[in-house]
């Protein structure tokens, strides 16, 4: 059943704080609200793995929620993350989301500086003011549900009657043995109490301050004395050194490996990478170059992904809690992801350094929780920049070096890693002023032409055949093309540092043209298939997901042309144009093939 009234809070509160929320809640119920409020101390699955995805998505689908901000809401990761999903919701879809702020105590000023979020907040309760701050507990809740009750009632689906309450049992049957503090009732308390050896008179103290397993763990020594008339500081320690001996016997279950990897330390230069199954091979090539550069890289098991997010999560969260460093391949299919989603949600849970690799600007796209999670996460542009210097700023950013080659001018190079660098949420208004997105305007498809030098005449054929097609093309002509395209080529000593330069530029030019292309045709000849540089071509292309249609020039085996594209691409089904009569009876096809990728 969907559970359209959200709670949130800090789960950091205090003792008064967590009593104040809980009778809140108490009293919403009892009004009718039982089976539309959604309070993860009512939720059975609040100690799986999958807990955390499974709270963020109640924040995501609830048409009302009541947050509890106080100042240890503004410094609780939880809470924050929350809050921003529910003013991002708010953002676009005003008319549908309900928010009801509740002022529980007066904000430091350095929070409210530090939480601009604030600002867009109307507190629908404050409970601050003079004539509210001495009341009790009991009176603050009733100030709040009857300024919120007419409001809620308008966007709950299901009014009914709360459940009765079972009464306290008076025989101990060990439940609570079977159940986490968690979710411990009254009763659980108490016989968790007479096991550890607590006396009559200071039970009777707890159960009648109501203290369930979720107030007991919010219970300091103070509170305890104060709130509870605990009076016997005996007592009060024996009551807060089993409750910690408790959880630690809880941590040590089977079920709950992932508390134990919340705490295991991580591995130096073990990067985490998360992508969506459709990235896989820009996902190869993205961990080989990071390999090469002496980091280990992981990533979920691709022969075994389970039958349900929990599966999943068991799968593939101990490797997660492993790495120093999470990175994600952020593209459309990642965007929508469910696979991308859990991986993220679990990493955050964990409290990974998560870093953005992106391929394809969707912030503007992607849904609010993702905003909240990564929106300050450093990200590095792919998209609009050269691959081979974003990955040396990725490489930088999470494996800095500490010592730079001395023909690198050190603080120009270290300005260079630390301007690729930028929160991700600083893209939400940029555009790229790509080639790619000038040609889309135009409508009109472009090709690119990867060549050795060696088939030159055929190339201007095939430009010529697609120019009377209507599609444009590109390929490289120049001298330094050539250099490119030959495998094997030795220059002079005193030409080398102006080659170098005109290569630079070559390459900068060809990525900025394949990243504007929709469709890729290498056109393979033996040479081309011993020259690294056009592997390369074909390696840029696959990172860039561009569609590669081989088109076989000079006659080649099956099995080279197998060995040289296998890792870009799985149909290695060429169009044969290696003589004359071939090229005329097949040219057709590449226009076929162009039009079904379009």
């Amino acid at each position: 059943m969907k559970k359209t009234i959200f709670i949130s809070y800090s789960p950091d509160t205090g003792f008064l704080e967590r009593k104040f929320i809980v009778e809140t809640v108490k009293q919403l119920k009892e009004n009718d609200l039982g089976d539309d409020i959604w309070f993860d101390r009512d939720e059975k699955n609040s100690s799986t793995p999958c807990w955390f995805s499974t709270r963020i998505e109640a924040v995501e689908k609830c048409h009302a929620a009541v947050l509890f901000i106080s100042n240890c809401y503004l410094t609780n990761s939880l809470s924050l993350t929350e809050m921003k999903i529910l003013l991002d919701r708010h953002r676009n879809i005003v008319n549908s989301l309900k928010l009801f702020p509740i002022l529980f105590d007066k904000l430091n000023v350095s929070l409210i500086d530090k939480q601009k979020e604030l600002d867009q907040l109307t507190m629908s309760v404050d409970l601050t003011g003079t004539h509210n701050c001495s009341k009790s507990v009991a009176e603050k809740v009733s100030i709040v549900v009857g300024s919120l009750m007419d409001d809620l009632e308008k966007v709950a689906l299901v009014l009914s009657k709360t459940k009765t309450v079972t009464p306290l049992s008076s025989e101990f049957n060990d439940e609570f043995r079977k159940k986490i503090i968690f979710h411990w009732s009254i009763s659980d308390v108490q016989e968790w109490l007479f096991h550890i050896g607590i006396t009559e008179y200071y039970r009777q103290c707890l159960a009648e301050a109501g203290i369930d397993g979720f107030l007991l763990l919010s219970l300091s020594s103070l509170d305890l004395n104060l709130y509870i008339g605990i009076d016997n500081k005996i007592m009060r320690r024996k009551i807060l050194q089993q409750m910690l001996h408790t959880l630690e016997l809880e941590q040590k279950r089977e079920d709950k490996w992932h508390l134990r990897a919340r705490s295991q330390k991580p591995k130096a230069n073990v990067a985490y990478i998360i992508y969506d199954p459709a990235d896989v091979r820009l996902a190869q090539n993205l961990k080989e170059d990071l390999i090469e550069k002496n980091l280990q890289v992981i990533h979920h098991n691709t022969t075994k992904l389970g039958h349900s997010k929990e599966e999943f999560i068991e799968i593939n969260g101990p490797p997660i809690a492993t790495a120093s460093q999470v990175i994600i391949i952020m593209t459309e299919e990642a965007s929508t992801s469910p696979f991308v989603y859990q991986e993220v949600m679990f990493a955050d849970w964990l409290g990974k350094k998560i870093t953005v690799a992106l391929f394809k600007n969707i912030w503007n796209t992607l849904r609010s929780s993702l905003k909240a999670i990564l929106g300050q996460c450093p990200a590095v542009d792919f998209e609009n920049e050269m691959y081979a210097e974003s990955l040396d700023i990725l490489q930088y950013h999470i494996q800095p070096v500490r010592h730079v080659p001395a023909v690198v001018l050190e603080q120009s190079y270290l300005n260079r890693m630390t301007d690729g660098v930028k929160p991700f949420c600083s893209f939400a208004s940029s555009r790229s002023e790509s080639l790619h997105s000038k040609q889309m305007n135009d409508m009109t498809p472009v090709v690119f032409l990867s060549y050795q030098w060696d088939s030159r005449t055929q190339v201007n054929e095939i430009q010529e055949f697609l120019k009377h097609a209507g599609y444009t093309s590109w390929a490289d002509f120049s001298m330094a093309s050539e250099m490119h395209g030959c495998s094997g080529v030795s220059l002079p000593i005193p030409l080398l540092s102006r080659s170098n330069t005109v290569m630079d530029s070559l390459q900068s030019q060809m990525y900025r043209t394949m990243k504007s292309c929709h469709v890729v045709l290498c056109c393979l000849t033996p040479k081309y298939l011993q020259s690294d540089n056009c592997m390369k071509d074909l390696s840029l292309a696959s990172s860039l997901q561009r569609p590669i249609i081989p088109l076989l020039l000079r006659y080649v085996s099956k099995d080279s042309v197998r060995r040289a594209m296998s890792p870009f691409m799985l149909n290695f089904n060429c169009i044969d144009l290696s003589n004359e009569r071939l090229f005329k009876q097949n040219i057709a096809s590449v226009i076929q093939r162009i039009q079904r990728i379009l």
